[in-house]
């Protein structure tokens, strides 16, 4: 295991929550420290949840309060993206916890790695571990292993090199009506081809509870949509046949009707199509 460098950046923490939810960030923060900060983005649907802040958020001098009416994770997460001023940011959402030795790993890579601009480290559940293929080294996101997709709550990144960048699609998402899921593989996709330094390593940095989507593929056909939204954007025309390969698995598993997996992906990539084949989160290339 790498030996962990001292610290000398800031880390920005973005917590994404909505209406009532604001009320389990505070369990969230940790001890104050100079070189760690809590930026939280509360979206809401009336206004009477915004009489439901904890009186800690408002009195902590570590943490910024922002305020978004309407509805859309991704949305969300891009209004909390703006904000961030610290050297790294980490993504987050309101049932995550942390540990110092968790934010003191973070800095310690991006210290020790200055031409990584996004990183993807691992979450640690109490039920499902590990998640996913976690590969034993680092690598690029051009060589990850089949299976490493993205959480967000896995995702840290350079700010100063992504901010007014690159944003997060917000056809992609929780509050959206078609596709409600597959945000962060866009995401990842988008800042990788855009020239920016992706890397995965094998470091906890978050603990949560974890719902694989993955599962959902044959019983949630917002799900299903996104599968074959996602796998358009990643691969383009083969996602046609990519998608009649996963219905016909999931029809031989018994897992769905093949019919219905079909649909619903095809939908998800006539919806991408017309509406999210160019959107305007991806700004521009990485800088030197």
């Amino acid at each position: 295991m790498q030996e962990l460098v001292i610290p000398f950046m800031k880390l920005d923490i973005l917590i994404c929550t909505y209406n009532e939810r604001i009320a389990q960030v505070p369990a969230m923060l940790l001890p104050f420290r100079p070189d760690i900060s809590y930026i939280v983005s509360m979206q809401y649907t009336e206004k009477r949840f915004l009489r439901q802040i904890p009186e800690e958020l408002q009195t902590r001098r570590d943490v910024k309060l922002l305020f978004l009416e309407g509805i859309g994770l991704s949305r969300n997460r891009n209004h909390a993206l703006q904000a961030a001023t610290a050297d790294v940011a980490l993504i987050a959402d309101d049932d995550c916890r942390y540990t110092a030795d968790y934010f003191d790993r973070i800095l310690s890579v991006f210290e020790a790695h200055p031409e990584v601009d996004i990183a993807q480290f691992m979450l640690h559940t109490a039920t499902h571990d590990p998640i996913k293929p976690y590969p034993s080294r680092a690598c690029p996101y051009e060589n990850r292993p089949k299976g490493l997709y993205p959480s967000s709550m896995e995702l840290a990144f350079r700010v100063g090199r992504l901010k007014n960048r690159i944003l997060f699609n917000e056809h992609f998402g929780l509050g959206t009506k078609i596709l409600i899921c597959g945000e962060e593989e866009v995401w990842l996709h988008d800042a990788s081809q855009a020239g920016f330094s992706v890397w995965f390593f094998p470091y906890y940095i978050v603990d949560a509870p974890y719902e694989s989507t993955g599962k959902r593929a044959y019983t949630d056909k917002g799900v299903m949509r996104a599968k074959g939204a996602v796998n358009y954007h990643l691969f383009g025309a083969s996602a046609w046949l990519r998608m009649v390969k996963f219905a016909l698995i999931g029809a031989c598993q018994h897992k769905a009707s093949f019919f219905l997996l079909l649909f619903q992906s095809w939908y998800g990539i006539i919806y991408y199509l017309k509406h999210c084949r160019t959107h305007e989160n991806t700004v521009v290339g990485r800088s030197e």
